[in-house]
């Protein structure tokens, strides 16, 4: 395997401090409150996870001749309490596919759930749920 980038990002105060790029140029305040505008480390995930399976989705488009603009991707991230204690994440995926029909669309979310870092990375852990528009 070869490296293709390595990010490092460093974290203070746990759900309700801050995280911060190691090199500088990024900063968020995180709480764990859940007022309109409080930023939750499951808001990070779903910005990572969204950027990263629409890089996949438009590249399976792409390669399967479609047309790759106007794709948007909405991913939610769910922390779920389990009842006993524990925490579990559950993610939803939502894109919308200008002038693709419902089968291709399908396809194409599959495709990119094979081939995503983050699906790979999260397979068998969380539940991940595709749809479309």
């Amino acid at each position: 395997m070869k490296t293709v980038h390595i990010a490092e990002m460093i974290a203070e105060g746990g759900r309700d401090g801050i995280v911060e790029g190691a090199e500088g140029g990024f900063r968020v305040e995180l709480s764990s409150g859940e007022k309109r505008g409080d930023i939750t480390p499951e808001h990070l995930f779903a910005g990572a996870y969204a950027a990263c399976f629409l890089g996949a989705l438009k590249s399976q488009a792409q390669t399967a001749h479609h047309p790759t603009d106007g794709i948007t991707l909405v991913a939610r991230v769910h922390l779920d309490d389990d009842g006993r204690g524990e925490f579990n994440l559950n993610v939803d995926l939502r894109a919308a596919f200008p002038g693709v029909n419902r089968s291709d669309a399908k396809h194409l979310m599959n495709l990119a759930h094979q081939s995503c870092p983050y699906s790979k990375a999260t397979r068998g852990n969380i539940n991940v749920n595709l749809s479309f528009d």
